[in-house]
């Protein structure tokens, strides 16, 4: 199956319309998401520094946690076997939605017009919703806890890599 194939089925995730369980299992796919996401988020993360080498190790230190976190998660619920899944559905929304957040930064640091800072607000709280979303089919909890394994991926994802990164730099 190609890659295009591949992101059409994971891409209803983005508006809540799919199963990450039931999604196709690809190892080619995860790498791909996996290099797209670090790419996006050294950029962002770059903006927002200035400083290229603590932004490398803050992605750097953010996916190694993303990882271990999916990976934890997974354990606990007895449904490590579809981490690769998981972790592709929460890379490709990541990734879909920082596509739309990019263009947002870069309208906030040209003018810093209000409607900018309204709409990254939009677009991030898509995001949390998102990964709520994802947590809820595949731990097969509410909605509300959902949203608390979603804040605590954040906290932990985010961060902890900030302060990791901070303690190494």
């Amino acid at each position: 199956m190609s890659t295009i194939e591949i992101l059409k089925q994971y891409l209803p995730l983005c508006w809540f319309k799919q199963d990450p369980l039931k999604l196709t299992r690809s190892m080619s796919f995860f790498k791909k998401n996996l290099l797209v996401y670090f790419i996006v988020e050294y950029f962002m993360q770059t903006n927002m520094t200035d400083d290229p080498f603590e932004s490398f190790t803050e992605v750097t230190i953010q996916i190694f946690l993303t990882l271990i976190f999916i990976s934890f998660i997974l354990q606990l619920n007895k449904t490590l076997y579809a981490f690769i899944e998981i972790t592709s559905s929460i890379l490709v929304c990541a990734n879909i939605i920082s596509f739309f957040i990019i263009p947002v930064l870069i309208w906030l640091t040209v003018n810093e017009d209000i409607l900018s800072y309204y709409c990254l607000i939009l677009l991030l709280i898509w995001e949390f919703v998102v990964m709520a979303y994802i947590f809820k089919k595949v731990l097969a909890i509410n909605y509300a806890a959902s949203l608390a394994f979603s804040v605590l991926y954040y906290t932990i994802t985010y961060l902890g890599a900030f302060s990791i990164g901070q303690i190494l730099i």
